[in-house]
């Protein structure tokens, strides 16, 4: 009897064991981080403010007894551009090269006095900086559908340094009519020269991905920038600059911008790691 029941228990093991096995729940092996695919080409347009400093630069009024002397002019601006780039993405690192075009909607205009500097007594230094062009590298980190990232590289300048009157507030071109100034011989002179500036800009920004679709997706974005251009002969009344005078002048220019962007990218080069 005792036998009997020991083998009819085990049976009872043996058959009711597949079964259980087969009712219980199988456990999930652990989701693997997912990130979205930033990697592809994309091209944009942004919008925001831009706040610029003009450098112009005077080394030669120690003729007219008065130091060298740098006189600085000042604006804000609404900025446009045009961005295109491409980036890679490795797991949450992403790599990219982007160009940028940049204008002012008012071409970033300043004016500064330069009153006492003669003949300038009635004059404004009146600059104005027609475009910015920066491309460089951008690396960021990635989570899903957000990408914080920062960048730097090559910056250019177009500036404008002109004249106006300050009285009158009118751009005075080179040639007769320095707003009533009188000083020797080149008084019946006004002078401008315009410049293309090499320097470098830094900054960073993040982007979240609003819209995914079939072939392109939509991204949204937010961007700080500084740009520092370097200082360039504008305007020599002598070529070469020799002999030089003290209404020859250099300009440069820095400045801030901060602008949301809207760009459209491709789906992926499928890079990433796995």
């Amino acid at each position: 009897m005792k036998k009997l029941l020991i083998g009819s228990m085990a049976l009872a093991v043996t058959m009711v064991g597949p079964v259980m096995a087969a009712e219980m729940p199988i456990k999930a092996a652990p989701a693997a981080a997912i990130y979205y695919d930033w990697s592809g080409v994309y091209i944009g347009a942004s919008i925001g403010s831009v706040w610029t400093n003009v450098d112009r630069f005077y080394p030669n009024l120690p003729q007219v007894g008065l130091p060298p002397t740098t006189f600085t002019s000042r604006s804000s601006d609404v900025l446009y551009d045009i961005h295109a780039g491409a980036q890679w993405q490795w797991g949450w690192l992403i790599f990219g090269v982007e160009a940028s075009y940049n204008a002012g909607f008012k071409e970033m205009q300043s004016t500064v006095s330069l009153s006492p500097p003669e003949p300038f007594t009635h004059l404004s230094a009146y600059n104005k900086i027609t475009n910015l062009f920066t491309v460089g590298p951008r690396l960021g980190v990635a989570w899903d559908r957000w990408m914080i990232y920062g960048t730097g590289g090559y910056a250019a300048a177009s500036i404008h340094g002109q004249y106006s009157c300050s009285d009158s507030g009118v751009q005075v071109l080179p040639g007769p009519g320095a707003c009533g100034a009188v000083f020797g011989p080149l008084a019946a002179f006004n002078f401008g020269g315009h410049t293309w500036n090499d320097g470098w800009f830094a900054g960073g920004g993040f982007e979240y991905m609003a819209y995914k679709g079939a072939l392109v997706d939509v991204i949204l974005g937010a961007e700080y920038q500084h740009f520092d251009v370097r200082q360039k002969q504008a305007f020599c009344f002598f070529a070469g600059c020799s002999p030089p005078i003290h209404q020859d002048f250099l300009q440069g220019a820095h400045g801030d911008l901060a602008r949301a962007r809207l760009t459209i990218k491709t789906q992926g080069w499928k890079f990433i790691a796995p």
